[in-house]
């Protein structure tokens, strides 16, 4: 007899390979047996479910286990150091966290471990480290002309909204360290000198003793900032301040984990996109898995004595209710939420070769699913057993959290009924009075709900009337007298086995009644017109109920209202593209004062000129152009019956006032319909040299020679009509600098520019207020002309070095006149009179042009502005570039890459005297240099209010300002949802987008309750002026500043504010009605799922299913043979392709 003995050597183990994917490897544990065998078992078989064999293949259904039990990624383990790494930093035992605007900077503060989320980047930072050979701009070591030898150094970054942050120490010791995107970075990418030792760093800034930014990063009261190296050796604690935990060494072990998580995510702004909820994260789900292998996938490999098994797997649907819903709707305590399904037994036939054709797998389940339709009452009867309740409370059934709609009373809630008398075992309540009215899901703005019972009294108030009274959670413990019409409690409402009960699931039906209700009573929009530019009617289409206008660059629609006070407005704005700017003004009536909403205010419609009254021979007219040159208005500038020389012009934007500076320092001050409505006299016939004019967003400034850090300035308020006390004085020569006074950001800054050489552009900002000054080289010396353009200059010192500034040339005759700068930050340069050079932020050159300039001599002016406009729907920018001739003056348009779009000139009466005003004084002829000033932008959704109360104490009626910006290029193109609410009574704006809140800004509460801010008539896709006409008429312009290529529905305009859910039920109403699934306890019972056939899964290469087949190099020249093997090809494609791919397109060349 032969005797084999069964041990670790004489089996031969098996084992199992996933079929498709290499890198997956199933996980084993050893099992030893008491008899000396030990071998390795595989989780996936552990405690299994059930085991079959069907067509020689073997099938295992799995315990409930979670994916990083059953498998890992096949990597090996390596233990390194990396040259760059992500980690966290932690300081004793709390986690180094960002936040802040991610427009600008993040600033970076240690937190409770409790907060931390492996989930969010606001924990997580990259360190590189990088060796630089360092040289003067790179560290204040390096002598000029010396470069050091390479020196380690670590880069720290962290990310925010998909953009890349720096760490950066930017101010002196002892201040915040903060995170700069990489817009913000001046110059070389902020790095640091670094010690690290196991999982210890330590960061300093560059070299001690010679510079203010000197120090460590330290923990300094929970804030990550820079101290002074000085400061570190005092005490212990201290000097332990600036030891950092991090993790630089990857396990990689760490990472072979496969997660499986349950997630809930939270609507974002985009109705495709949402946000991630991690505070309802399941990390580890548990599942059923079917593993499955065939007979003819074993092989032996005999060198190292195994068997090789190919098998594959998947996860089985055990978070799906029974119709394929995917819930937390498991009501068995002891079970997770997500688990709606246990799979228990494999279905193909008793283990034999040839079993069932198709293989089933049976589940319990303890629910059942109900649909309840939108805009009908669903009528139902619950079964015998509601298992493992006896009776199911409403606040345990999660209908809440399921798709059922809250509200703020029970009309436009979804709400339950149910039989109250005593029949099928009802015992609900006999208390009958006051009366039950239903049980409804109340709610807030936060998102909050909670089921309530109404109650009302019916000899105070009937059936109708108690829905729709409004409710916040009021919850009462009893009727009070007769006095009481209704009131909320807490519900008591249960669902009892074998009982009726009615569920009202609200829907587009009943929120169009709701609006049908508004319109008679609030909405002020019930009679918009609709008109062409020529003011014919138009007609417009329908969207459910409501009015949709095609906005193609030539309708609009208008209404008139008398409504004082508080307001909201609702509407749908559909765009094809949200990267790019589509218009100006959206909708509104805003114009010096009244309601905006625009998507581009960086718009400069018109050009302001001083030029010369040739009937009197004085530079006293003031000329109004279009962007095409066109003259539209003038006006001569008077006092009393004087003719007054123009000086200066100060623009705001154009829908505000402007400041004409007279030549005896009078201040005239012109509405948007240019009419002269006030003057400010303090500088009156005064001998005051004025170096600048400015007109800031709240004051007006008047800066005269010289220039002194104190400052020599004028100040005039425009909110409190008052004026500063000024001193004023002579020119004192001061040869070769003048002063230029910049009011920005809420401060007021006085520059020093080239005196000599300039005509109005000697100072410009870029996006970072970084300033570029116009500055001579020599200003002691006026035979030396020379010049150039200083960025980051100090206001008042000449001696900072030149290694940042811009030079026209090395002849001491050339000279720069001026520098603009546009909202791309590219750098506009006018030099030697007529030529024009752009460079870009770094100071590169991109393009230069030289123009025609005879006749133009060098004493005459040339000058610069940019003209932002729309033409035809499309946004478009412009170098103004104005030249000054004996006989006139010439207007020219330029491109970017300084092509003439347009020009025009201006001739005078051949007198021979200039034609055009003096510009040295003025910022901007086309208001360019306030809207930048004051945060102008394009491609936005920005919601402006300006109002003014109805009585001041001041002399002035201020006019306050306050506005909502909304980064609308993060929506996707198509129909979007917007609400804005205005409450004058109680001070404030909000804006809600896709259904969500977004922002809201307060304002003094009542004191423009009385304003008639709609007064002037509201205008749809078009901008308004304040007597009732469009911009372009305006301009005379038609069709100019209308909005193309766009649509708008469902544009409401209400006479008060509107609640949370009044703005819900306008968004719900057009995103289309879904049915609310209950899955409701049945207790368990048993159903089988069919498995028909299985599909590889890889994750998608493509963004769509759609793809496109170019056939090359046939030679065919023949379209029909062409068209005929397109038709055989599609044919052919459809069986070898995906079934869900299709042939978009197909082309023979």
């Amino acid at each position: 007899m032969i005797i084999n003995s069964i041990n670790t050597e004489s089996i031969t183990p098996v084992e199992y390979n996933h079929m498709h994917d290499s890198t997956l490897v199933f996980r084993k544990y050893r099992e030893n047996f008491d008899f000396g065998l030990t071998v390795d078992q595989y989780y996936f078989n552990k405690d299994a479910k059930d085991r079959k064999t069907n067509y020689n293949t073997q099938y295992i259904l799995s315990e409930l286990q979670p994916l990083s039990t059953i498998l890992e990624l096949k990597i090996p383990y390596t233990k390194k150091a990396t040259e760059k790494f992500t980690t966290t930093v932690k300081f004793d035992g709390d986690f180094l966290m960002t936040s802040g605007s991610a427009a600008s900077a993040l600033s970076a503060d240690f937190v409770s471990s409790t907060e931390f989320s492996n989930l969010s980047s606001q924990f997580f930072f990259t360190f590189t480290l990088t060796s630089t050979s360092l040289t003067k701009s790179t560290d204040v070591t390096a002598t000029s002309g010396n470069t050091l030898p390479p020196e380690d150094r670590v880069i720290v970054t962290t990310t925010s909204a998909d953009n890349t942050y720096y760490l950066a120490a930017v101010s002196g010791t002892d201040t915040t360290a903060i995170f700069l995107p990489l817009s913000a970075v001046s110059s070389d990418i902020p790095s640091f000198r670094y010690n690290i030792d196991n999982n210890k760093i330590i960061l300093s800034n560059v070299t001690p003793e010679l510079s203010a930014r000197d120090g460590r990063l330290c923990n300094h009261g929970g804030t990550l900032s820079l101290s002074g190296i000085d400061n570190f050796f005092n005490t212990a604690s201290l000097l332990s301040a600036c030891i950092f935990d991090i993790n630089r060494y990857e396990l990689t072990k760490d990472y072979k984990t496969l997660p499986n998580s349950f997630v809930k995510y939270t609507s974002s702004f985009n109705t495709d996109i949402v946000d991630l909820n991690t505070s309802t994260v399941t990390e580890y789900i548990s599942n059923n898995y079917f593993v499955y292998s065939n007979n003819y996938n074993y092989f032996q490999q005999k060198q190292n004595n195994t068997n090789t098994v190919h098998a594959d797997i998947f996860p089985l649907k055990n978070q799906a209710t029974l119709h394929e819903y995917y819930a937390e709707n498991n009501h068995f305590n002891s079970e997770p939420g997500y688990l709606n399904r246990v799979y228990e037994k494999i279905h193909a036939g008793t283990n034999q070769q040839t079993g069932t054709d198709k293989i089933g797998v049976s589940y319990n389940i303890g629910t059942y699913d109900i649909a309840f339709k939108p805009n009908k009452l669903t009528y139902f009867t619950t079964p015998s057993s509601l298992s493992p309740y006896t009776v199911l409370h409403i606040k345990d059934s999660k209908i809440e959290n399921l798709g059922a709609i809250p509200g703020d009373n029970p009309l436009m809630s979804d709400k339950v009924f149910k039989r109250r008398v005593d029949i099928k075992n009802n015992n609900y309540s006999n208390n009958t009075d006051p009366t039950y009215l239903c049980s409804w899901l109340s709610g807030n703005s936060d998102g909050e709900t909670k089921w309530v019972d109404r109650y009302y009294n019916p000899s105070i108030k009937n059936f109708t009337a108690a829905l729709s009274t409004t409710s916040y959670y009021k919850v009462v413990t009893a009727a009070g007298a007769e006095t009481t019409e209704t009131f909320d409690v807490s519900s008591s409402l249960t669902f009892e086995p074998n009982n009726d009960y009615m569920f009202y699931h609200i829907g587009s039906n009943d929120y169009g009644k709701l609006f049908e209700a508004y319109n008679t009573q609030y909405n002020e929009a019930s009679g918009i017109e609709y008109i062409n530019y020529k003011g014919v009617p138009q007609v417009v289409d329908k969207a459910l109920d409501d009015d949709e206008i095609v906005l193609n660059g030539e309708t609009l629609g208008r209404i008139k209202t008398e409504s004082i006070g508080d307001f909201s407005t609702n509407f749908w704005l559909h765009t094809e593209d949200n990267t790019l700017p589509f218009g100006y003004q959206i909708l509104g009536n805003y114009f010096e004062e009244g309601f905006g909403i625009f998507n581009t205010d960086l718009i400069t419609p018109n050009i302001i000129l001083p030029t010369r009254n040739e009937k009197s021979g004085r530079m006293s007219k003031l000329m109004f152009l279009n962007n095409d040159f066109e003259s539209y208005d003038e006006i001569i500038l008077r006092d009393g019956k004087s003719e007054i020389e123009i000086k200066a012009i100060g623009r705001k934007d154009n829908f505000s006032e402007f400041y004409v500076l007279g030549v005896n320092n009078v201040i005239y001050v012109f509405n948007s319909n240019n009419n002269l409505i006030s003057k400010i006299e303090d500088l009156k016939d005064t001998n005051a040299v004025v170096d600048d004019f400015e007109v800031g967003e709240d004051k007006l400034h008047v800066l005269f020679n010289p220039v002194t850090a104190a400052g020599n300035f004028f100040t005039y308020n425009y909110n409190t009509n008052k004026t500063n006390t000024v001193t004023t004085s002579v020119s004192a020569n001061t040869k070769g600098q003048k002063g230029k006074i910049v009011r920005k950001n809420g401060g007021t800054t006085v520059y020093k520019v080239d005196a000599n050489n300039g005509y109005g552009n000697e100072i410009s900002f870029d996006s970072n207020d970084n300033p570029f000054v116009l500055r001579q080289e020599k200003p002691n010396d006026l035979t030396n002309t020379q010049n150039y353009v200083q960025k980051n200059a100090d206001p008042l010192n000449y001696s900072e070095s030149l290694t940042d500034s811009i030079k026209a040339g090395l002849g001491i005759k050339t000279k720069i006149n001026g520098v603009i700068i546009d909202d791309d930050d590219n750098i506009v340069v006018l030099h030697d009179n007529n030529i024009i050079s752009i460079l870009d932020n770094n100071r590169k050159l991109k393009r230069t042009r030289e123009f025609c300039d005879i006749n133009n001599f060098p004493f005459q002016q040339t000058y610069m502005d940019i003209i932002c406009d729309f033409e035809n729907g499309v946004y478009k920018k412009y170098i103004l570039f104005i030249q000054e001739f004996n006989d006139g003056f010439r207007l020219t348009k330029l491109n970017e890459r300084l092509e003439i779009i347009a020009s025009k000139k201006f001739f005078n009466s051949g007198s021979g005297k200039p034609s055009l005003g003096n510009l040295k004084l003025t910022k901007s002829v086309t208001s360019y240099y306030y809207l930048r000033n004051t945060g102008a932008n394009k491609n936005r959704l920005k919601v402006v209010i300006k109002a003014k109360p109805k009585f001041s104490s001041s002399g002035v009626i201020p006019r306050v300002k306050s506005s909502i910006d909304f980064d609308i290029t993060t929506l996707n193109s198509g129909y979007n949802h917007f609400f804005v609410n205005v409450s004058l009574r109680k001070g404030y704006m909000e804006l809600y987008v896709n259904g969500s809140h977004y922002q809201t800004v307060n304002f003094s509460a009542g004191t423009f309750a009385l304003d008639n801010i709609l007064g002037t008539g509201l205008y749809v896709g078009a901008v308004s002026t304040p007597f009732y006409l469009t911009l372009a008429n305006r301009l005379q312009q038609p069709k100019k500043y209308f909005i193309n290529n766009a649509k708008i529905k469902g544009f409401k305009l209400y006479n008060k504010v509107m609640s949370y859910f009044d703005m819900l039920a306008h968004y719900n109403y057009h995103i289309g009605d879904k049915d609310l699934i209950w899955s409701y306890p049945i207790g368990q019972r048993t159903y089988i799922d069919t498995i028909d056939k299985l599909s590889k899964f890889s994750f998608p290469e493509k963004i769509n299913n759609n793809y496109k087949v170019d056939i090359l190099n046939t030679d065919i020249k023949d379209e029909k043979l062409k068209d005929k093997i397109k038709e055989r090809l599609k044919e052919e494609l459809k069986k070898i392709t995906p079934y869900y791919d299709t042939n978009e397109e197909m082309t023979i060349t």
